[in-house]
């Protein structure tokens, strides 16, 4: 009896044990239960925010990648960590070929910081501005830099062509004042000449009279390109046949290229016709050509050629192979007054870049010592002036920035 009394209890321990055991298994089963969830939700969660902040982290490199300006991010020790497309673009290099680079290896020539300076890659110049800001975590500490590089060529460049206006306008009235003071006395002049050319003929001083005569109509020649410096002839516009115009060219021309056996390359692709002034457009092309001719040696080529860029208007081209421009006279050379020839009044081009101004045209010059120059005649084409295209949305941009009461200036006198 004693050992069946043993027994039922170890029974009745172990029911009851059991019942304890699963009770704890139950509780078990039901904490995992919760904490899986809990961990789901936390998963969710920690899910949803690295979703959020890859979609911030793509959308501030969006904004990044979409600023005109270059941004280059630093880490503590100066090394390139980041930087957007425009910074790429200035670099003329790829963003895996800068990063982990020190900035300083970048080749900019610095100067203290927000100063202007200039910075050159394998293909352009830039003038910049360049700022730095640190990044600093809530503590203080730095965490890197965030480098601004702000391109202001452009704003250098309309700068420097207001100042140019303002000098054209006064030497432009200054002008205008001397053909005036000078004209006056001027026609007394060839007045008394022609009555001495009458008294001194069939006389051995006949040709004193003449040679007066002819150091007048020289005076009067330079007074009149003074005249239309000064005072900007009005073009009287219609349509224009380019290509007729210089066909025309050619024929006045050919005397002189045959006697230094210049040869004329043509290259005119397609008609083209300008909205514009046929005898102001003749005059600018003659004085290109005629410099072009003088430059090239004896049986040496002049290149002209006639061509459509596409978005901005009609480029007329005139290459010689004359001795160039230095680079100490680019910027002088549509400067009144100022001549690379010895006998040269220095109008010419100044005279065609105020025509090409009245036209809303550009002139521009390429250049390299002894490999002659290259002048580049940029006309508004039928396009352009039916639907107000890029060449003419530039003028109206260059005329607010640089505030000019007259015509605008635009790009003119534009040089590279």
């Amino acid at each position: 009896m004693l050992e069946a009394g043993h027994l039922h209890e170890a029974f009745s321990n172990f029911t009851a044990a059991s019942k304890s055991l699963e009770s704890y298994y139950q509780k078990l089963q039901a904490e995992v239960h919760y904490l899986t969830g809990v961990l789901e939700e936390t998963n969710q969660q920690l899910s949803a925010a690295l979703n959020q902040a890859e979609e911030s982290k793509d959308f501030l490199q969006g904004i990044l990648q979409s600023l005109e300006e270059a941004i280059i991010v630093l880490d503590p020790n100066e090394r390139v960590i980041m930087l957007n497309r425009a910074a790429e673009e200035m670099l003329d290099n790829h963003a895996s070929q800068i990063i982990g680079r020190p900035f300083q290896c970048l080749d900019f020539n610095l100067l203290e910081e927000g100063t202007d300076t200039c910075f050159v890659n394998k293909k352009k110049k830039f003038q910049v501005i360049i700022s730095r800001s640190l990044i600093q975590d809530s503590e203080g500490l730095v965490r890197g830099y965030v480098v601004l590089i702000k391109d202001i060529s452009l704003i250098k460049e309309l700068e420097m062509q207001q100042e140019r206006n303002k000098r054209l306008i006064a030497m432009g009235e200054m002008a205008a004042k001397l053909v005036h003071e000078i004209r006056n006395p001027l026609c007394s002049i060839e007045l008394y000449a022609s009555m001495l050319a009458g008294d001194l003929e069939h006389t051995v001083h006949a040709d004193l009279s003449q040679g007066i005569s002819q150091g007048i109509k020289s005076l009067n020649h330079v007074l009149t390109n003074m005249h239309h410096f000064a005072v900007p002839q009005k073009p009287l516009f219609s349509w224009v046949d380019i290509e007729k115009i210089l066909e025309e060219l050619f024929f006045m021309l050919r005397p002189l290229l045959e006697a230094k056996r210049i040869q004329l390359v043509k290259s005119l692709n397609g008609q083209a016709r300008l909205w514009g002034d046929g005898e102001l457009i003749k005059q600018v092309l003659l004085n290109l050509l005629l410099n072009a001719v003088e430059a090239t040696p004896e049986e040496g080529a002049v290149e002209l050629s006639l061509r459509k860029k596409v978005g901005w208007g009609m480029v007329v081209e005139i290459k010689d192979l004359g001795p160039g421009i230095p680079n100490e006279y680019m910027e002088k050379i549509f400067d009144p007054f100022f001549s690379l020839k010895e006998k040269g009044s220095g109008l010419g081009l100044s005279i065609a870049a105020n025509i090409m101004q009245a036209h809303g045209g550009t002139i521009k010059v390429h250049c390299h010592e002894a490999q002659g120059a290259c002048f580049q005649l940029i006309f508004p084409t039928v396009e352009s002036i039916e639907t107000g295209g890029p060449l003419k949305t530039k003028v109206e941009k260059s005329s607010i920035l640089m505030n000019q009461k007259k015509e605008s200036a635009n790009e003119t006198y534009s040089r590279s």
